[in-house]
């Protein structure tokens, strides 16, 4: 097969890139984290809704600040390109080296897992999520999901992109019934009201925002395809403004109808309030329903990750950063996409699958409890924030060579942006595990250092 071309095509318009962003942000994390975040606040409604409005400040601005960037700059890489704008070629390759061997193929293989849980309880098979049991089958599927959005975006990228829109309207869809009947049928001025008889601490609260930041997760993905957007000067800062709006809109009122139906010692207990309330609004056909729907919102979010997390190994290859750099560097001619560097991906999420076992069912079954803690999940965002806080603070020092910002792009903007990475980075500093993963993770990324080419390795 031919796969000569190293430059690809601008197919995504302004709504693709806002369904992607909300498509891949919306979709799982706030499914299945909204009852760890109340169970982090120790039942707070009220703390709750104020750890989302912090996140989302902080997402809000983190946004607006990026889109200065995007507006000076549409090459391939997204971050990458921005750190090597800000700080030089040597930080801009190791965010792209974390990125693409630590935080896309963690996160994505989390995703999948978590699509298989909610497969595996439409059928009312063993899941860990919905019943808590430990099964195969969970495992399995979670592969199969990797394997058929792999294929989507390297065979028809195209059709990923309106996989993307569709999965978009039926999240938004099922949010919206969920959060509308929850509110309905729940009762949330009581159950604001009675939570002032729970006491959340400050570590609480920080450990909440750590999860409400996972759940926001993904709005980052946009820049790594500006290269692919149509007038990405104009729509990619659009977008990350306006979707980072609808987003928090969407996950208050979810957050606060689920959580006022189900109520706040319902979920304390360790009980799902997913299906409690799609029972209670639908019964038991309407909530396989609102699963399936659930599920498409999953796999909306998988498959947005994937499509921005191939391009950043081929991304690292065009600059010649990569090992093997001339083999991914190639765009299938056909396909539109860079294959080889989509099975590269591809591996390296199998493997934080195998990471994530060992952390979920290797602790629980079989005692491996040097895995024990590991959140694959929750710590790769919170060092990505570590890159997104340099890219603020650079703004704030120096701004952006060749652009004219006014007070609040330069100064206002960034230093919110900034104080809520500072947030997010605290939090999981606090983390039991974050030692042993920020070993891992400096580890890493000195491997990186050393295989990186030698002609390229220069700031």
């Amino acid at each position: 097969m031919n796969m000569e071309q190293t430059t690809q095509k601008r197919k995504f318009g302004l709504l693709t890139t806002v369904a992607m962003i909300v498509g891949i942000v919306v979709g799982s994390g706030i499914f299945f984290k909204s009852p760890q975040i109340l169970k982090q606040v120790n039942g707070n409604i009220p703390v709750g809704i104020a750890v989302f409005g912090v996140a989302a400040i902080g997402i809000i601005f983190g946004g607006l600040t990026i889109s200065q960037y995007a507006q000076k700059e549409d090459h391939v890489g997204g971050v990458i390109t921005y750190c090597e704008m800000a700080w030089g070629k040597t930080i801009g390759y190791i965010t792209g080296w974390f990125q693409c061997v630590f935080y896309y193929p963690a996160i994505c293989s989390v995703i999948a897992w978590v699509a298989a849980n909610y497969t595996c309880a439409l059928f009312g098979w063993p899941n860990l999520l919905i019943n808590g049991q430990h099964s195969w089958h969970v495992w399995g599927l979670a592969v199969l999901y990797l394997i058929g959005s792999y294929l989507l975006n390297c065979l028809s990228t195209i059709n990923a992109g309106r996989f993307q829109n569709i999965a978009m309207f039926m999240k938004l869809g099922a949010l919206i019934v969920l959060a509308g009947g929850g509110i309905i049928f729940g009762d949330p001025a009581e159950a604001i009201t009675h939570s002032g008889s729970y006491v959340t601490s400050g570590s609480g609260f920080l450990s909440a925002l750590v999860v409400v930041i996972f759940a926001f997760d993904g709005w980052m993905v946009a820049p790594s395809i500006a290269h692919e957007i149509k007038n990405p000067k104009r729509n990619l800062p659009l977008a990350l403004m306006a979707a980072p709006l609808i987003i928090t809109g969407f996950y208050l009122a979810y957050f606060i109808g689920i959580s006022s139906m189900a109520g706040a010692d319902f979920i304390l207990a360790g009980h799902d309030p997913l299906q409690l309330a799609a029972t209670t609004l639908f019964g038991v056909m309407g909530m396989k329903a609102v699963m399936f729907f659930v599920i498409i919102s999953v796999l909306g979010t998988l498959n947005g990750l994937v499509l921005g997390y191939i391009r950043l190994p081929y991304a690292l290859a065009l600059r010649k950063e990569i090992v093997f750099y001339p083999t991914l560097a190639k765009v299938h001619h056909k396909f539109d996409t860079p294959l080889y560097a989509a099975a590269a991906a591809f591996l390296l999420t199998l493997l934080w699958m195998l990471l994530h076992w060992l952390s979920v069912d290797g602790t629980a079954l079989f005692h491996l409890t040097l895995f024990r803690g590991l959140e694959v999940d929750n710590l790769p965002i919170v060092l990505t924030y570590v890159f997104n806080g340099l890219l603020y603070l650079a703004v704030i020092i120096k701004g952006i060579d060749g652009r004219r910002l006014n007070w609040r792009q330069r100064y206002l903007y960034p230093t919110l942006a900034l104080a809520g990475a500072l947030l997010v980075m605290y939090g999981g500093i606090i983390q039991p595990k974050f030692n042993v993963y920020l070993i891992i993770c400096l580890i890493g990324i000195a491997a990186g250092l050393l295989i990186r080419p030698k002609s390229t390795s220069t700031s």
